[in-house]
């Protein structure tokens, strides 16, 4: 059918009768010079034509002979192919026309309305619609009904499973007409990118309070670098230690959201501690559905009685489910020797000293470095009201024995190698490493004499060497001792012979 057949010209004016009447003349007279006719219904709500469509066939040509070119064309037979069109004034329009959900993420979902309005005047019209295919990931969500005078909106939803195009047709159905609606979608993958990019965030040490309202705060940028909006939902895989009476130790804000195209959301990660631990850790998975590989942030933080404090060299990065369990709070305060219990003047429970007082440090086969961590916590009333606190000072003497002429020590790690080190710390700052350095004799000759002694390559003995230090300054629980000891045991293997 040629465009135009079945429709009035457009004009607002109801007055040029004798306008449109020339039109539908001027069609009717293109229809019947290519052999057509076309002829209205009584109630003039439909239009009908008939056309004749000509088909010409001739035998194959003969390549490169002239005789049976000829021959093919007065073979050449003309058939004729009866086409009847017939159109109707709409009885059900949908707005739009055709749906078109765009860009959207693999894995989310977005639903859109598509509006259906009866033409005035038409007996009401009982929707049914046809089930779309599965794999095009479309679905309506509204049930059918009934449509009159009032528009009624369907809503389509489509949640693409891959990066792909989709697309396909909705087929709506009354007892008086049929309508197809497109529809149209694009799965994409936005790129997801995080700072700092390691994913590893140090939330610091906080002093302990009963309280507990001392917290520390850092920021994890998400950045969206594709052209296409990214949702994003922060879900913890492996939790640090429960607290069952109040907040998580670990909070992030907002734990879900959308990044605009190219541009970036800043999450905000407090940690408010509710006993003190020597190290709490948690793992995050920044879900992003439809990555590549997955993202995850791991949140490092320390609580302690004394602000000053030391704890074992610990690598700050990623961790599996094994290296993040520890033992519980209820477990850590029955605990024997970790003076934990209840208080003998107050009757109140008391959680255990997260500080060590003893630490071993062992010298593997290869390693000549083993570090201790020495810092100080935020001040008491962090961070709205901090108080005013000695400075935080530590001090480490080698002990003079048998074998401590092989150890040596740097505080922090690059300076001067020697038997003592002294300094301060700095509150709310990272940790220094104290770095301790094992120097044994490097002998390359075994022999002795004119004998070979390769035989006896590797034979030597355990040695040991003791540490003393002591942790001052900064706050001080109530009725406690105003210096911490420390006691460090450096264990190593001396080949001699």
């Amino acid at each position: 059918a040629r465009p135009g057949l079945g429709g009035d010209p457009p004009t607002g004016d109801a007055a040029a009768a004798a306008a449109r009447e020339e039109f539908r003349s001027r069609r009717l007279s293109e229809v019947r010079a290519h052999g057509g006719r076309r002829w209205e219904n009584e109630e003039g709500r439909s239009v009908h034509a008939r056309w004749k469509l000509a088909i010409h066939t001739r035998p194959a040509q003969a390549k490169g002979n002239g005789t049976g070119e000829q021959a093919a064309k007065k073979d050449a037979q003309v058939m004729y192919l009866g086409l009847s069109t017939c159109v109707l004034p709409p009885i059900l329009t949908p707005s739009p026309s055709i749906l078109d959900f765009g860009e959207v993420t693999a894995g989310q979902r977005k639903i859109l309305p598509l509006t259906l309005q009866a033409e005035a005047g038409v007996d009401p019209q009982h929707l049914r619609l046809d089930a779309l295919p599965e794999s095009q990931c479309f679905t309506v969500l509204s049930a059918p009904r009934t449509v009159e005078g009032k528009p009624f909106q369907l809503m389509v939803e489509f949640q693409p499973k891959l990066v792909q195009i989709y697309q396909s047709v909705l087929q709506l159905r009354t007892q008086s007409t049929r309508v197809q609606v497109p529809l149209r979608g694009r799965g994409v993958r936005p790129v997801l990118k995080i700072q700092p990019e390691d994913g590893v965030l140090r939330l610091g040490s906080v002093t302990f309070g009963k309280e507990r309202k001392d917290h520390t705060k850092e920021e994890l940028v998400i950045h969206n670098d594709s052209p296409f909006e990214l949702c994003y939902s922060l879900e913890t895989v492996l939790g640090a230690d429960p607290n069952h009476t109040g907040p998580r130790p670990f909070s992030l804000t907002p734990s879900t959201g959308v990044v605009e195209a190219n541009g970036s959301k800043t999450v905000s990660v407090s940690f408010r501690p509710h006993r003190p631990l020597a190290l709490f850790r948690e793992k995050v998975l920044v879900n992003v559905p439809n990555q590549k590989e997955p993202t995850f942030v791991y949140l490092y933080g320390h609580c302690f009685k004394y602000q000053t404090y030391a704890l074992s060299g610990v690598d700050f990065g990623a961790f599996k489910r094994a290296e993040a369990k520890g033992p519980a709070a209820l477990a850590d305060s029955l605990a024997a020797g970790l003076g934990s219990g209840a208080d003998p003047e107050t009757g109140e429970f008391e959680y255990p000293q997260a500080q060590q007082s003893e630490f071993s440090l062992e010298f593997r086969e290869g390693e000549r470095t083993q570090y201790l961590l020495v810092g100080a916590s935020v001040p008491p009333g962090y961070p709205s009201a901090p108080q005013n606190t000695p400075a935080p000072a530590f001090d480490f003497q080698i002990v003079q024995s048998e074998y401590s002429k092989y150890f040596t020590m740097e505080a922090p790690e690059g300076n001067k190698p020697d038997k003592m080190a002294k300094g301060q710390v700095v509150p709310g700052k990272p940790p220094i490493k104290v770095a301790f350095k094992y120097q044994p004799e490097e002998t390359t000759s075994l022999k002795c004499g004119d004998v070979d002694l390769d035989l006896l390559s590797g034979i030597g003995q355990w040695i040991t060497c003791q540490v003393k230090g002591v942790l001052s300054g900064g706050f001080v629980p109530p009725g406690a001792a105003p210096t911490q000891e420390i006691s460090v045991q450096l264990r190593a293997y001396l080949q001699q012979i």
